[in-house]
């Protein structure tokens, strides 16, 4: 149905980037990448509760933590965690740990979390950490476009809805 049809911005092809689930809501490309692409910015992604990694739990021991983020805290977990500030999806931009600002995609990758939407909550033993969706979350979201097109959306509609002011043009070689 898709055959000879490209998706462009002003013209020009996009980066049709894509993910597993968004946990709800997709990403802004600058919040994970640092580049601001004008059709890659965050969005509703209803109809994914039921996917495999809509929510994970995982919890870190003292020294897991510690050791995964390669610093010293002291004290007690509850005192660890400040101030966060959050991206237009939803993700983590900064949380601060032990008084160190860490940007919510440093510590997806130094903790091997499934997305950067995730909140962290104390224990006496560590730190309990739940993420909503997998994947960096920029683009389409697979569960949430299987979700669309269940409910009777097009390709079309669904193309229109993750890459914001695109168009399908004819493939000309």
């Amino acid at each position: 149905e898709t055959s000879g049809e490209v998706l462009t911005y002003q013209g020009e092809l996009i980066e049709a980037t894509y993910f597993s689930c968004s946990g709800g809501w997709t990403e802004d490309a600058l919040a994970v990448w640092g580049a601001e692409i004008p059709y890659l910015h965050a969005t509703s992604s209803p109809g994914e509760e039921n996917a495999s990694h809509y929510t994970d739990t995982v919890f870190f021991t003292k020294t897991e933590f510690t050791t995964a983020l390669g610093v010293e805290l002291s004290g007690e977990p509850d005192t660890w965690l400040g101030d966060v500030s959050y991206t237009p999806g939803g993700g983590v931009d900064t949380l601060e740990i032990g008084g160190i600002a860490y940007k919510g995609t440093t510590l997806r990758r130094l903790l091997g979390l499934r997305s950067t939407a995730f909140t962290m909550t104390p224990q006496e033993n560590g730190i309990t950490v739940v993420t909503k969706g997998f994947g960096h979350r920029v683009g389409m979201s697979q569960y949430g476009a299987d979700a669309m097109a269940a409910t009777g959306h097009d390709y079309r509609q669904i193309l229109a809805h993750y890459y914001q002011n695109t168009q399908l043009e004819e493939y000309e070689p």
